[in-house]
């Protein structure tokens, strides 16, 4: 019969054909039949926790295992990711995290070899993680010149207060600035529709 339970760090897991487990918050013990040990051995796990194994019988090894990192923490993924809540309101500004997120994941420490697709996926995580453009310091010397201040941008007309008008030189840096906003989106949607042609592949 199988069990599988978990509860603050604590928690157990049992196959009988192939292991029993015993969770606690500082790491696990327990037998398991993943692969033949001949003799003790310590070893690095893909999410960077140490195993230890000592063989019982040709098939059967005590396993005593630290904890390992979560896969967001082993990507450097930002912590927002680890809100559903927030992804899941918020899909479109969470996107590209999440898709850079799994395709270093699958890169660096999927069970799967994925040595064939990295140049695909450096690629895909580069033009996913492209900055949108900024003003350039210079630019910013005309629109918020030294001594600036918000209230500079309004006037008062018949006792309304109104956004006043751009000078013709703010007119052409906002304009040549929105052209970059739409090449940059364009590039980034680009660079989406192209993460889902390879999803399928992001799976271990």
């Amino acid at each position: 019969m199988k069990i599988d339970g978990h509860w603050r760090g604590w928690g157990i897991s049992h196959d009988p054909r192939y292991w029993s487990r015993f969770f606690t918050p500082l790491g696990s013990f327990g037998v398991d039949s993943f692969r033949e040990q001949d003799e003790p051995g310590l070893s690095r796990g893909r999410c960077r926790e140490w195993e230890f194994r000592i063989p019982l019988t040709r098939k059967w090894q005590i396993n005593l295992s630290t904890n390992g990192k979560d896969y967001l923490t082993l990507v450097k993924g930002p912590k927002y990711l680890k809100n559903l809540n927030w992804i899941l309101d918020e899909f479109d500004s969470s996107f590209n995290d999440l898709a850079i997120a799994s395709l270093r994941y699958h890169l660096d420490f999927s069970v799967c070899d994925t040595s064939a697709q990295r140049d695909v996926y450096e690629d895909l995580i580069a033009r996913l993680g492209e900055a949108p453009p900024e003003f350039t310091d210079e630019e910013m010397a005309v629109l918020h010149p030294p001594g600036w201040r918000r209230s500079d941008d309004f006037e008062e007309r018949d006792g309304h207060i109104y956004l006043k008008e751009s000078t013709p030189e703010e007119k052409a840096i906002y304009e040549a600035h929105w052209k970059l906003e739409d090449e940059y989106h364009a590039r980034i949607n680009q660079a989406r529709h192209d993460f889902v042609d390879i999803i399928g592949n992001l799976w271990s």
